[in-house]
C-alpha cells in the first residue's frame, strides 16, 4: 500500500470514529424518530419517502442501541461514500497534499457533515449518488455490460433513497445524449424502471400520498421571499466558500468536452436552478439540493489543485473547518437550543410517561412527539392529523383503530374537556376511559341541491372502524363541519345531519348534510370529536352559481 493511500485511509479511520463518537452523544433529531418509525413498520413505501431510509433504521435498531440504533447504518454508509468519492477523483499524480485537501474540502461542507451522523434519507441519496458518479466514470472510460447492470442497480437504489434521484440521473443524461444512442443504458434504466415497480404498486394502492404531499400539499401562494433567500441558504448548507468557488468552476468548465466532468457542471447548475425555479410555488428546503456535493468536490478537488488556489484554500477553508468541529463538539453538550431540532427531548417524553404509564397515547400536537415518544419510552403512540396539520405516516399506519373504544391518552397543544396542564411543556393531557376518533370515517359526497345561501348535499359515511361510531358518544361526541378553505385559512361551518344515526362496524350509511354556503370557497367536509377537526371528504370546487 502506498504512503498516501494510507493517509487517505488513517484520515477516513479518523471520519469514521468521529462521526460514531457523534451519532452517540448527540441528540436524536424528532426527524430521525419518525424514521425509526418506518423501521418498525417495514413497507414498499411511506407517506414521506421512499422506503430506503426504513431499511436504515431498521438494520441500525437490530444491530444496536442507544443513538446508534438510528444511526448505526447511516455512519456506516457515510464512510464508503467518502471512500467512493476519493476513488472517483483519484489519480496518478495525487499525493499526501491532495489527500489533505479532499478532506479538507469534504469537512468544510456543512450538510455533507451533518448528514454523516443524523438519520435522513439524504444519507443513502448521498451514497448512491456517489456510487453512480464513480460507475459512470468508469463506463466512460470503458464501457461494459456489467457497469451498465451496475448502473441500473445503482440508480434503483437512487430512487428508493429519495425522488429527486430523477434529477441526478435526468442531468447527467442531458450532459451526454449520446447515452441515447446505447442499448446498455437503455438496460440499465430498464432494470432501474423494473426494481421500482414495488414501490410504484404501493403509491397506486395508497392513492399516490407521496405525490399528493410532494406536488399539492407543499405548494404555497408565491411570495418574493422563497427566491430572495434560496441562494443565501445554499452559502449556508455547503459553505460561503466551497459555494461560490464550485460555481466559478462550474462557469470555468462550461465548454469542457469531457463527458464526466460535463455531468458534474450540468448536475449542480441544473439543481441549483431546477430548485430555485421551484420557489415560485412556495420555500424550497436548504437540502434539498444535497446530491451536487458529488460532482461538487470533484469540480472543487480538480480546479483548485493549482498553487494559487491551494494557498487561498487554506485561508478561506480552513476557519470554516475549524468551526465546524466547534460546531460538531457544541452539539454533543446540553447547550444545544430547541430552534435547531437537536435539543434534549428525552425529559419531555419521560414526563408524559410518568402521567400515562402504559395505556396507548394519542398525539394531536405534530407527528414528531409520538415519534419521539416511541423512541425514549418504547411505549404505543399515535399520531392524528388535523384540518389544521398534514397527513404523515400515522395516517397509512391507522395505528389508532386498534384503539377504537379503549382507554387511551390525549395530549394536546390546545386545551380540551377535562385536560391538564403540562405547564412546563406547553401541552395538555387527559385520559378518555372509551376514545372514539374520526380519522378512519370516509364521506362520499354527490348531488348538490342550492336553495338560497344553504347547500345540501346526498352523503355516505363509510365507518372503517371495528367498532360502533356514535355521534352521541358520551365522552367524544361528533359535530358535522364544512371547511371552506379561504386563503391561507379556514371558515368552518356547522352541518345539520338528516336522520343522524349510528353508523355500524365496517358499515355504511347514506344521508343529507345541510349547511351555509360560501360562493367562491371549496370546501370539505369534517368531524369533530371536541378533541380533534379531521378531514374526511375530498375538496369539493367552490360553487359559484
Amino acid at each position: 500500500m502506498k504512503k498516501t493511500e494510507k493517509r487517505f485511509y488513517l484520515f477516513l479511520l479518523i471520519w469514521l470514529c468521529a462521526d460514531f463518537i457523534q451519532a452517540i452523544f448527540t441528540n436524536i433529531h424528532a426527524d430521525e424518530a419518525y424514521y425509526a418509525l418506518y423501521g418498525q413498520f417495514l413497507d414498499w413505501g411511506y407517506y414521506d419517502h421512499p422506503p430506503m431510509v426504513a431499511l436504515l433504521t431498521y438494520l441500525s435498531q437490530h444491530i444496536a442501541s442507544g443513538g446508534l440504533s438510528i444511526r448505526l447504518c447511516t455512519v456506516m454508509l457515510h464512510a464508503a461514500t467518502v471512500w467512493l468519492i476519493w476513488k472517483t477523483i483519484l489519480d496518478k499524480k495525487a499525493g499526501d497534499r491532495d489527500v489533505n485537501e479532499f478532506f479538507l474540502l469534504a469537512s468544510s461542507l456543512v450538510m455533507f457533515v451533518l448528514y454523516g451522523f443524523i438519520t435522513t434519507p439524504d444519507a443513502p441519496l448521498l451514497f448512491f449518488t456517489a456510487f453512480f458518479f464513480y460507475l459512470y466514470k468508469h463506463y466512460l472510460e470503458k464501457p461494459s455490460l456489467t457497469l451498465a447492470l451496475l448502473i441500473g442497480l445503482d440508480m434503483a437504489g437512487m430512487m428508493y433513497s429519495k425522488y429527486m434521484a430523477v434529477l441526478v440521473i435526468g442531468f447527467v443524461l442531458l450532459s451526454n445524449l449520446k447515452l441515447l444512442k446505447d442499448w446498455r443504458m437503455w438496460m440499465s434504466v430498464g432494470i432501474a424502471a423494473l426494481l421500482f415497480v414495488p414501490h410504484v404498486l404501493w403509491q397506486i394502492h395508497h392513492d399516490f400520498p407521496s405525490l399528493k404531499y410532494h406536488l399539492l400539499l407543499r405548494k404555497d401562494s408565491f411570495s418574493w421571499a422563497y427566491p430572495l433567500e434560496f441562494l443565501p441558504n445554499q452559502l449556508l448548507v455547503f459553505n460561503p466558500v466551497c459555494f461560490i468557488l464550485a460555481l466559478y468552476f462550474c462557469w470555468k468548465e462550461r465548454k469542457n468536452k469531457n463527458p464526466f466532468v460535463k455531468a458534474c457542471v450540468f448536475t449542480c447548475v441544473g439543481f441549483i436552478a431546477f430548485f430555485w425555479l421551484m420557489t415560485i410555488n412556495g420555500h424550497a428546503e436548504p437540502h434539498w439540493t444535497i446530491a451536487i456535493t458529488i460532482p461538487m468536490l470533484y469540480l472543487l478537488y480538480y480546479n483548485t489543485r493549482e498553487e494559487i488556489w491551494r494557498k487561498r484554500l487554506i485561508y478561506f477553508v480552513l476557519p470554516i473547518f475549524v468551526l465546524l468541529m466547534v460546531a460538531r463538539v457544541w452539539l454533543c453538550t446540553p447547550y444545544v437550543p430547541e430552534f435547531t431540532g437537536m435539543a434534549d427531548r428525552q425529559a419531555k417524553m419521560e414526563a408524559i410517561h410518568d402521567k400515562c404509564g402504559h395505556v396507548p397515547v394519542v398525539f394531536y400536537s405534530s407527528f414528531q412527539n409520538p415519534s419521539l415518544y416511541r423512541y425514549f419510552t418504547e411505549e404505543n403512540a399515535t399520531a392524528l392529523s388535523s384540518l389544521y396539520t398534514r397527513p404523515t405516516q400515522y395516517d397509512i399506519l391507522q395505528l389508532d383503530k386498534d384503539w377504537q373504544g379503549k382507554e387511551v391518552y390525549v395530549i394536546s397543544s390546545s386545551h380540551f374537556p377535562h385536560a391538564e396542564s403540562l405547564s412546563q411543556y406547553e401541552l395538555y393531557y387527559g385520559k378518555i376511559p372509551h376514545f372514539q376518533g374520526t380519522n378512519r370515517i370516509d364521506i362520499d359526497l354527490k348531488n348538490q341541491q342550492i336553495e338560497g345561501d344553504i347547500l345540501t348535499l346526498d352523503v355516505t359515511f363509510h365507518n372503517h372502524y371495528a367498532e360502533v361510531f356514535d355521534f352521541h358518544h358520551p365522552e367524544c361526541p361528533v359535530t358535522v363541519m364544512a371547511a371552506y378553505l379561504k386563503g391561507d385559512d379556514y371558515l368552518v361551518e356547522y352541518c345539520e345531519i338528516v336522520n343522524e344515526q349510528n353508523i355500524n362496524a365496517h358499515d355504511s350509511i347514506n344521508t343529507q348534510l345541510r349547511f351555509r354556503l360560501h360562493r367562491d370557497l371549496p370546501f370539505a367536509i369534517c368531524l369533530s370529536n371536541q378533541l380533534n377537526l379531521s378531514v374526511n371528504s375530498r375538496v369539493i370546487p367552490a360553487v359559484s352559481q
